[in-house]
């Protein structure tokens, strides 16, 4: 049996040892996230156990209509504290790194409840549960739920996919559909279209799923991205992209952090490029810097090694300083494997991933993880 395979099944029965369960994500949550913990919160219920879902962030609007078919509540410290006592178990989704849950995390540890992680982001493959399931080659966390699922049917003796109903399919559906990029990825394989096919047999509107994730934008905000991008930096003869975002940026235009959501992706599209760095100062003194790739250059490891981490192609971290420090410590590495003929990738790393939500380690040293 492969490592995989008995990771799921210790899933399996983990699921059927417990009855109470609750359900957190990643700071700053986005649709995989949110959509792998609505589709197993119903899954569980189905099951006739209980879950609740608890997160450190508040939904962003691009997702409120998930929390309309689920209850998703945000971080309060009794909050937190009475969902923790009542259940008997977590299942943490789309990250695999403790510290990424935030304000859950400390909470969590004074807690001795059993842990199961079921992660898709390469930065953490051991995990922190008792059980881990973390697949880097799945497009997805939802990917890796809904295969769950099926499983689970089968074992119960029914049809795989028995148990996916209309509201599971549209949350799975959201979590496939933000982390390929609406399929525009490389990690989008065969068998991303096929669970998509599979999804979108249950009655979805794939038309309709989409412009609620992405008919949000206010004026403020497609103002911001011009501010933005009209200070757009080409180093390394055009093959290096640099962005900044200042505090007052950010005030000028009432938007907060996960605001940046897309903008460090729209550079990518420019010809010759390798890498794009995006440093946004949403608050005097911490500075959220988001890397992407356009697939010569593996950049995890340049997150990774200051405390975030992610996917070769898509990473992100949390530093405490200036932007102009932030800079200094984190161009130098990507100059020095842009100029790699190789690229300076790393060993083992899989390399079809061109974005999604990065995990990270452990904040520590002055330095905290954010989702890139």
């Amino acid at each position: 049996m492969t490592r995989a395979a008995a990771a799921r099944r210790a899933l399996h029965e983990f699921v059927a040892a417990h009855q109470r369960f609750l359900l957190t994500t990643h700071i700053n949550p986005d649709g995989d996230g949110l959509g792998s913990e609505v589709a197993v919160a119903e899954w569980l219920r189905a099951m006739g156990k209980s879950a609740r879902v608890l997160n450190d962030s508040l939904v962003p609007a691009a997702f409120l209509f998930l929390a309309q078919a689920e209850t998703i509540e945000a971080f309060e410290l009794a909050l937190a504290e009475r969902r923790l006592g009542e259940c008997d178990a977590v299942i943490v989704l789309d990250t695999s790194n403790r510290q990424r849950l935030g304000r859950v995390a400390p909470v969590l540890e004074r807690f001795p409840v059993p842990i199961a992680v079921v992660d898709h982001h390469v930065s953490h493959v051991d995990g922190f549960g008792v059980v881990n399931v973390i697949e880097p080659r799945a497009s997805s966390t939802g990917e890796i739920v809904y295969d769950l699922i099926r499983e689970w049917d089968e074992l119960q003796g029914r049809p795989a996919g028995a148990s996916i109903t209309p509201l599971i399919a549209e949350a799975l559906y959201i979590a496939l559909m933000t982390d390929t990029g609406s399929f525009r990825y490389s990690n989008t394989d065969s068998h991303a279209h096929s669970m998509a096919a599979d999804l979108l047999a249950h009655g979805l509107d794939p038309q309709k799923l989409h412009a609620q994730v992405h008919s949000h934008a206010s004026a403020g905000r497609l103002r911001f991205f011009g501010e933005v991008l009209s200070g757009l930096e080409l180093l390394d003869e055009g093959r290096l992209v640099v962005l900044e975002a200042a505090p007052e940026q950010f005030q000028r235009h009432g938007l907060s952090g996960s605001d940046t959501e897309g903008l460090v992706d729209m550079p990518r599209s420019i010809a010759g490029v390798d890498v794009v760095a995006l440093f946004s100062e949403v608050e005097p003194g911490k500075v959220k810097v988001s890397l992407r790739s356009t697939g010569r250059i593996a950049i995890d490891q340049v997150c990774g090694r200051l405390g975030g981490g992610g996917h070769p192609h898509a990473a992100g971290v949390l530093l405490r300083g200036t932007r102009a420090e932030a800079r200094a410590r984190i161009l130098p590495e990507l100059e020095r494997r842009i100029a790699s003929p190789e690229g300076v990738a790393e060993p083992g790393a899989p390399s079809h991933h061109d974005a999604g939500g990065p995990g990270g380690a452990a904040a520590a040293a002055g330095r905290s993880v954010e989702r890139g």
